[in-house]
């Protein structure tokens, strides 16, 4: 990048030039007489991060987007022509940009160019101090990993022990590979710079491999001081490692037995995490004054550890399966038996709303009314535009709500997990929301089926890789259209991030069946990936989870009884094409008519389909009164 000093731009004799620099960037009073004593104050006011930080926030929309151009790619040179070919659509003409240009000049933010070398006679040349340049892009790449540097360990021994040598080895590299250019370096010590950075950079791996070893983090957990391991451990069982520190002390009674400083002094040297402000409103997030922070390493250690070792104890179980798409085809067949009007804001009537929701199949343990089962699957159907909005205000499956019927179980179940994976109805800034929900599906996809944790663990582990991980430049972009109208503040604190992610699991995960909840006194204290839920991460078929097939007996009086099995919910699921569900429970119990096998077969199924699924998977030979009837149903014609 092209740059021009300040004493270049400024030379000392303009004393007028020079002092109305110093008076933008300086405080007026005891201004120094001499103009080297006037250019050092002025660039020591360039290189004030806090200072040039302020008096840009300071500036006109207009001249922040026009003084960003020189902090990119292009130079900190740049042409009028240039910058008009590449910003004119945000100038009402070349005079307008012209005019913005100059009253950067009056702030003592950029001046002319008159140096020949850059100098143009088709179009004038301005320039931003290299000075300038410096400390905006250094405070730049110091905020775009301080996220990294403050919440990994991997980031922190990076940002202590090994960045400034490896930009020293940079600018080394670089100087080397201009020198050889011009014939006064040898190849040979460019060789060894590049040997002595690859031998770093190994290093450096192989210390953050010994330091993220299992038994090194377990050791250096275990000797901490008292006040401080009592923080730490408060700090992962409530907050998941990352905590406001004046409220966790309140939280944990301590009172003034640890100091802040000290406690991020003994985490520091520990390698297991630090103390100090994260900043976090830029990325739509409410900032922490003073945080402490346990490494994304050591608490994902701490916290899975803690998993293993407590599990909780449980008083019930809630397991939804594959109803949630049971109750999406009720619905759509529902809409094709009877007329289902909606109201003009585009809600269902309220007498449709109650009898529909009778339909559906609720959620064990009540976490989701039945209203707000079918709210759900309304909202779906919509947004999947698998329901029209008819004339006469009434709702009409379309030709994908008619496919969507037809689909295998595990089909639908990707159709609405896409769904609920965008779904902003939920507390929560949306923008994040979405990606953690992301991270929390990649972490049930490496779980164990069947393998119960405490409830608050997957949500403090999806949070934590997020934060770490998160792309800070296109987040501060996306949140700084909202800071630009005024009056927009963060909602979202670190801690409801969490709790707000925990609520999505609850409300759409289970109900989808991809995990179950373990219950205790009403609430839910533990979760677990279900069997289902490992079919549809993994896209393995559910007998392949444990290899027991699920069967069934069929009574004379057609009562159908299903016993469990690895493929349970995809028995369920087909069952309910043909069959009407009476009871769901350890063994599910369903009842064949007349009315319910014409709704599977105009569903697509066979009278063949439905008598070989019940023959393969009976326990005992299926009643000959049972077939007749079946046999009889098939062969008459559909309504």
């Amino acid at each position: 990048m092209t740059r021009i000093a300040l004493r270049h731009l400024l030379p000392t004799g303009d004393g007028r030039c020079l002092r109305e620099c110093v008076q933008q960037w300086c405080a007026a009073a005891n201004l120094p007489e001499a103009p080297a004593e006037l250019l050092a104050a002025a660039t020591a006011a360039m290189e004030d991060e806090a200072r040039v930080t302020a008096r840009m926030l300071a500036l006109p929309r207009k001249q922040q987007d026009l003084l960003e151009a020189f902090f990119g790619d292009g130079g900190a040179v740049r042409t009028v022509q240039a910058l008009f070919v590449e910003l004119g659509k945000s100038f009402k003409s070349r005079f307008d940009l012209e005019a913005t240009l100059a009253a950067l000049q009056r702030a003592a933010f950029l001046w002319p160019a008159r140096d020949k070398r850059w100098a143009s006679f088709d179009s004038p040349c301005w320039a931003v101090p290299g000075e300038l340049v410096e400390c905006v892009l250094q405070s730049r790449r110091r905020r775009h990993r301080q996220l990294q540097d403050s919440l990994t360990l991997q980031g922190f021994l990076d940002a202590r022990y090994f960045r400034d040598r490896q930009e020293a080895n940079g600018a080394t590299q670089g100087a080397t590979n201009g020198h050889a250019a011009a014939g006064k370096r040898s190849d040979g010590k460019a060789a060894d710079a590049k040997a002595a950075e690859q031998k770093a950079a190994d290093h450096a791996r192989k210390i953050y491999k010994l330091y993220t070893m299992d038994s090194s983090l377990q050791s250096r957990l275990q000797k901490l001081p008292a006040p401080v391991k009592r923080l730490v451990d408060g700090a992962l069982q409530l907050h998941g490692g990352m905590a406001s520190f004046p409220e966790l002390v309140a939280e944990l009674e301590l009172g003034d037995s640890v100091d802040f400083a000290f406690a991020g002094k003994a985490l520091e040297e520990a390698m297991l995490g630090t103390a100090g402000a994260l900043d976090l409103e830029r990325l739509g997030i409410q900032s922490l004054p003073q945080a402490l922070v346990v490494f994304h390493e050591a608490a994902l250690f701490a916290l899975r550890q803690r998993g293993a070792a407590a599990v909780p104890t449980l008083a019930g179980e809630v397991v939804c399966g594959g109803d949630f798409a049971t109750s999406v085809v009720r619905f759509l067949r529902e809409l094709q038996h009877s007329k289902v009007l909606f109201t003009a804001e585009g809600e269902l009537f309220k007498a449709s709303h109650k009898r529909i929701a009778g339909l559906l199949l609720p959620v064990p343990g009540g976490l989701l009314a039945p209203e707000q089962v079918l709210e759900l699957v309304y909202r779906f159907c919509l947004h999947r535009r698998l329901i029209d909005r008819r004339g006469e205000r009434s709702l009409r499956p379309t030709p994908a709500g008619l496919e969507f019927e037809r689909e295998s179980l595990a089909e639908q179940q990707k159709q609405l997990l896409a769904h609920f994976v965008e779904d902003r109805t939920l507390p929560g800034e949306p923008y994040h929301q979405t990606r953690m929900r992301r991270v929390v599906l990649r972490l049930l996809r490496r779980a164990e089926p069947m393998v119960w944790q405490e409830v608050s663990i997957l949500p403090f582990l999806a949070r934590n890789a997020y934060l770490s991980q998160i792309e800070t430049a296109p987040t501060e972009a996306f949140f700084a259209t909202r800071f630009q109208g005024g009056g927009y503040t963060p909602a979202e604190s670190v801690q409801q991030m969490s709790w707000n992610l925990l609520a999505w699991i609850k409300k759409r995960l289970l109900p989808l069946g991809v995990v179950d909840a373990g219950m205790r006194d009403g609430r839910v204290v533990a979760l677990r990936l279900s069997r289902l839920g490992a079919e549809l991460l993994d896209a393995d078929p559910a007998g392949k989870v444990g290899g027991v097939r699920s069967s069934l007996i069929v009574q004379p009086d057609f009562e159908i009884l299903v016993f469990p099995g690895d493929d349970v919910h995809e028995v369920v699921h087909l069952l309910d094409r043909f069959a009407r569900r009476t009871k769901s429970d350890h063994v599910h119990q369903f009842v064949l008519d007349k009315a319910s096998v014409t709704a599977g077969l105009a569903d697509g199924l066979t009278g063949t389909q439905i008598q070989q699924e019940l023959t393969d998977r009976a326990r005992v030979p299926v009643p000959q009164n049972v077939l007749y009837s079946l046999e009889e149903w098939g062969q008459q014609p559909l309504p």
